[in-house]
Parts: C-alpha cells; sequence; structure tokens
C-alpha cells in the first residue's frame, strides 16, 4: 500500500472511530447505566492498547490502524457519556466545576502524553508503541475505580425504577445518611418528565426534533460542539512549531515549547474550575472567544509581516499562547458539559449523541481540509475561524441562557417558555393574517 495513503487512514482512523462512537451514548446508556457504559469503553480502550503494544514486534499496520479505531470509538462516546454521568451526580452547587473536571482531565492527559512522548523520554523510533500503548494504564485504572463508584441516581429512578438503589447511591454521593430532599427534587423531575412527556415513552432522534421546546437546546449543543472544532485550536497548534522556530527557538527545543503551551492549557483550565461558578459559564464562554478572535487577528497579522518585521514573531507566540489561554476558558471547558445541563434525562443520551458527531465531523473536516488550505492560502485560513467564532458567538450570545446555580428543571422550563411565547406569536400572526384575508 502506498505509504501517504497508509498514513493518511492511521490518522483519520482515529477521528473515524470517534465518528461513530459519538452516537453510542444514545444507544446504550439508559440500558446499561453510565457507570457501566463507562467500563466497557475502557475494556475497548484496554484493547487497543494491547493492539499499541505488539504492532510493531508483529510488524502489523492493522493492528495500529484497528487500536487508533477502537481509542477513537472509546473517547467518542466517552466524550458524551462523561458529562452526563457528571452533570447526574453533582450537586447544582458544583456541577459546572465537575463539568470542567472532564475538561482537565482531558488537558492534564495531553500534557503528561506530550511530556512522555519527548525524544528523550518515549519519542522514539523504537519506544513509540510503548508510548502508545500507555494508555492502557489510566484506562484500567479508570475501570477498576468506576467498578466501586454507584451509578447515577437518576439512572437508577428513571430507566431501573429502584428507589432503594438511587437512595443508596445518593447517601454514598453526598456522603450523610439524610438524602431525601435530593431523592424528593430527583423524582418530583422525573414525574413533572413523565406529565411533559407522557406521548413519548421513548426519545428517538424524530421526536426531538418534532418537540418544539427541545429544538433549541439541540442546536445551542450542535454550535456549541461544532464552534469548538471550528474556532481554530487545531490551526494555532499547527502553525505553532513553525511560529516558534521563528523566534529562534532551536529545533531541538520547539518539543519543550510545545510543552509549556500545553502546561498553559492546563493551568487555565484549573482556574476554570474555580471561575465556572461563580462567573458563569456566558462569561466564560463569551469571554474566552473574544479572546481567541483577537488573538487569531494578531496572530494571522503577526504571520504575515514577521519576515519584514522580526519582533513580530515574538508577537506571534504571545497569540498563540493567549489563544490557547481563551479556548482554555471558554470553549475548551464549557461545551463539555452543558449539553447535558440544557436536556433532562429523558431525551439528554440522544441529544448528547447528536451534538458529539456534529463535534467529531467537524474534527474530521477541519483535520483533512485545514492542512490542503493552509497549503494554498496561508495564513489567511484563520479568517475562516474568525468569522466561525464570531457568527457563532453571536447566536451564543442571542440564545443561550445563563445556568449557573440553575436546576435541570428550571431551564427546561425556561426554554419551554420560550417555545410557548413563539408559537402563541406564530399563531396570532397566522390568525392576523387570516382576517385580513376575510375582510379583503
Amino acid at each position: 500500500m502506498n505509504l501517504t495513503i497508509l498514513w493518511s487512514v492511521t490518522v483519520s482512523i482515529y477521528l473515524v472511530g470517534g465518528t461513530i462512537g459519538a452516537f453510542t451514548p444514545g444507544l446504550i446508556v439508559d440500558r446499561l447505566g453510565r457507570k457501566k457504559s463507562l467500563i466497557l469503553l475502557n475494556v475497548f480502550s484496554l484493547i487497543a492498547a494491547i493492539f499499541f503494544g505488539f504492532c510493531k514486534k508483529a510488524n502489523s499496520y492493522e493492528m495500529l490502524i484497528i487500536g487508533r479505531l477502537l481509542i477513537g470509538f472509546s473517547c467518542g462516546a466517552g466524550a458524551g457519556i462523561v458529562p452526563m454521568y457528571l452533570t447526574e451526580i453533582a450537586p447544582v452547587r458544583i456541577r459546572g466545576a465537575m463539568g470542567v473536571l472532564h475538561q482537565l482531565a482531558l488537558t492534564s492527559g495531553i500534557f503528561v502524553s506530550q511530556a512522555i512522548g519527548l525524544r528523550q523520554i518515549l519519542g522514539s523510533a523504537d519506544r513509540w508503541p510503548i508510548l502508545l500503548a500507555a494508555i492502557g494504564l489510566p484506562c484500567l485504572l479508570s475501570g477498576c475505580v468506576l467498578y466501586f463508584m454507584p451509578d447515577s441516581p437518576r439512572h437508577l429512578l428513571l430507566n431501573k425504577k429502584d428507589r432503594d438503589a438511587a437512595e443508596k447511591a445518593l447517601k454514598r454521593l453526598r456522603n450523610c445518611s439524610n438524602v431525601d430532599l435530593d431523592l424528593d427534587e430527583i423524582e418530583e423531575e422525573i414525574i413533572e418528565e413523565d406529565e411533559d412527556d407522557e406521548q413519548e415513552p421513548e426519545w428517538t432522534l424524530k421526536s426531538i426534533l418534532a418537540a418544539d421546546r427541545l429544538r433549541l437546546p439541540l442546536v445551542l449543543i450542535i454550535v456549541l460542539g461544532s464552534c469548538q472544532q471550528l474556532s481554530g485550536i487545531n490551526a494555532v497548534f499547527y502553525y505553532s512549531s513553525a511560529i516558534y522556530e521563528s523566534a529562534g527557538i532551536a529545533k531541538q527545543n520547539i518539543q519543550y515549547a510545545n510543552l509549556i503551551t500545553g502546561f498553559i492549557n492546563v493551568v487555565i483550565t484549573i482556574i476554570s474550575v474555580g471561575l465556572v461558578e461563580k462567573a458563569g459559564r456566558r462569561v466564560l464562554l463569551l469571554g474566552g472567544m473574544g479572546a481567541m478572535v483577537v488573538s487569531a487577528l494578531t496572530l494571522m497579522i503577526s504571520i504575515n509581516l514577521q519576515e519584514k518585521v522580526t519582533w513580530l514573531s515574538y508577537i506571534a507566540i504571545i497569540s498563540v499562547l493567549f489563544f490557547v489561554v481563551g479556548f482554555a476558558i471558554g470553549l475548551g471547558s464549557i461545551p463539555q458539559f452543558i449539553g447535558a445541563e440544557l436536556f433532562r434525562p429523558g431525551p439528554r443520551p440522544i441529544a448528547m449523541s447528536i451534538a458529539g458527531f456534529f463535534n467529531w465531523l467537524c474534527n474530521f473536516l477541519v483535520g483533512i481540509g485545514f492542512p490542503p488550505l493552509a497549503g494554498v492560502i496561508g495564513e489567511y485560513s484563520f479568517i475562516i475561524f474568525i468569522a466561525c467564532i464570531i457568527i457563532f458567538g453571536l447566536f451564543i450570545f442571542k440564545q443561550l441562557p445563563e445556568t449557573k446555580q440553575r436546576t435541570i428543571e428550571e431551564i427546561y422550563t425556561h426554554f419551554k417558555r420560550r417555545s410557548t411565547r413563539r408559537n402563541g406569536t406564530a399563531r396570532s400572526k397566522d390568525t392576523h393574517n387570516m382576517k385580513a384575508l376575510i375582510n379583503s
């Protein structure tokens, strides 16, 4: 097989697996539960780690490709199930912080991977299978810890109809013996959901699209997930090595500069954990997107002019770092969990699957489309990303409510009232037009 084609397949198959995996939450989480679903995904990841570890010894590129497909599938499904689980077990007062912890785990994992992937450690021609297989260690640890964790109380009540198990889970999660208030709140949410959705015994894509009150939340999480990938974060990392080199950093030291960038991403995400319940989701999201627009503009201008004005290469480095900061506090963390906040437990798995599919699809499109685009128009490709951030940002500014310190039921009521007002306005216009037609 042609080496270029083989490399392209090996790289892109991860995104294919992620796109397929994004559909999984809607298919398994209500049947298996959140906890068992995550344990199952860890099994897939462990199998992938075994394939990675032995692919070179077996001289099999097929094992490498299958491993990347499996790990992509696991990541795609986990991106929907993890925030769902965290949202359902967390008290309202720390729900946002718990959601950001998911992104913190991702950024920390990337940073550790960058560190052990240095050429002096595991990033060599001989040791790369060990680097890829190392993913098996956190997956094994995660699976063992999850085995002893309680499942989502909402899942136990809504899907399993097991009040005793839900109460037991809440007692462990809240670390107290009296959880009557939490249990009553969950039961009340389920009763109200059953009354509102009595015509939908089982949610599907068709029924979610048909429900007026769910259309806007669905569009919002699709927009947020798509914007996360269309913001240009991967493009910034694509250019970062060349930017560092143009600033005078020796080629052998660029890996350390990228490591510092990853460390900054982790630090800002840690700060976001504390800010999300104080500043709110909207402030961090829109503020971060604003910082990304300014940074991308500055970066584009700096790259374009740095050959004429040499000190602009340092401005380009600062722009990269500020872009990463803006992404970390906004689009990097908020879309990971806010989808679980905008939906009740019933339609939540399907909605998260749809949003996850668009997120991974956009990731795939950027992955295959950006390199040739950058080869043709260079740094001007950032104009597309800037436009996406601005357009999506305006929509989010107008349509996304603040969910800080609000229960899932309160958020649902907000969208239901908006839907009722829109329908009422539409009916009023239809009536007015009909009267005008009759009078004419």
